[in-house]
């Protein structure tokens, strides 16, 4: 079972200088792991990275022999609980993150850290089935019309994000700007009020998997479904890939990382432990939840997906003059 800790008070040393000092040798500690496994999720109890990690928890620990951690610390948009990794230096701590983290955050916050040298990916974990939604009241059905419609009417439709500098801002710039529409946006604080205006009408669009709800018992339409595959719980809606719009998708995962030095074969260990219990039935069931299936990726197939993402996540923040909210 996992096992999840309060956040503890403990001074964090300057990243400057000290990310990339490696934790001491496997020689020194013996074989790897030789105590508890703590897995820092960088958001609340609860959320969508906190159920990214907490269903493999128990199993992981089985396959590694050691119990792993589940330590929640928030804050900065998720900064706070990566730069405490990043200067973790017991060979035992690790991040587990979404895709914000370690490829949007430095391109709108001003970190002391910089998450492209002081963390190793490590491997996915997952992803949510992030989708178009929209109101009802909107006088289109599918990706087509409404291309046509904010043609026609530039400016008229408003879409809502979980704030400045999120995957659910940049799904919808970047959905705009590789099918060449207008949006306005209208930052929140947090993914609830967004959902809440566009139930109202305030909003015409989400980009975001927390309609998922709503659009099952039918208050919201689905437009496309922002993944690489379909929603097994909406078969029926396409993918952008699908419709004809591959560069507009911007897909929310969720990885685990580890301190810049952390020796390869731990992280290599670490990774294939991981896509062991992402294999076991448990992780499809904790995840389902909320809308996130288990995707597995390892070594240099998922260390240059955050690379590419990064570089084109980077470049849309600077054409836009993204800031915090």
């Amino acid at each position: 079972m996992s096992i999840t800790m309060p956040m503890r008070r403990r001074p964090l040393l300057a990243a400057a200088g000290g990310a990339l000092i490696a934790p001491r040798s496997l020689q020194a500690q013996g074989a790897w792991p030789n105590r508890p496994i703590t897995m820092v999720a960088p958001y609340p109890p609860g959320g969508t990275t906190d159920l990214s990690i907490r269903p493999i928890a128990e199993p992981l620990g089985r396959l590694l022999g050691q119990p792993i951690v589940i330590e929640n610390r928030a804050g900065a948009g998720g900064t706070i609980g990566a730069q405490y990794v990043a200067q973790a230096r017991d060979g035992h701590t690790f991040l587990a993150f979404p895709v914000a983290v370690m490829t949007i955050a430095q391109h709108v916050m001003q970190l002391s850290f910089d998450p492209a040298t002081a963390l190793v990916p490590v491997a996915m974990t997952s992803i949510a089935y992030n989708v178009i939604s929209a109101n009802p009241s909107v006088p289109y059905r599918d990706v087509a019309g409404l291309i046509a419609y904010a043609k026609a009417n530039p400016g008229a439709l408003r879409f809502g994000s979980a704030g400045n500098g999120t995957i659910t801002q940049l799904s919808g710039e970047l959905f705009a700007e590789a099918t060449g529409i207008r949006l306005e946006h209208v930052p929140y604080r947090g993914s609830a009020p967004s959902l809440t205006d566009l139930l109202g009408g305030r909003l015409q669009l989400l980009f975001d998997p927390v309609a998922l709800p709503a659009i099952k018992d039918g208050r919201l339409i689905a437009l496309a479904t922002l993944a690489e595959r379909r929603n097994p719980d909406l078969p029926e809606v396409p993918t952008l890939a699908e419709l004809g719009h591959p560069r507009a998708l911007a897909v929310p995962w969720y990885g685990v990382a580890a301190p810049a030095g952390t020796p390869p074969e731990v992280v290599d260990r670490l990774a294939g432990a991981i896509g062991e219990a992402l294999a076991m039935p448990a992780a499809a069931a904790g995840m389902a939840p909320m809308g996130m299936a288990p995707v597995f990726e390892r070594g240099e197939v998922f260390a240059s997906r955050v690379a590419r993402e990064r570089e084109t996540f980077g470049a849309l923040v600077r054409r836009l003059g993204v800031r915090p909210s």
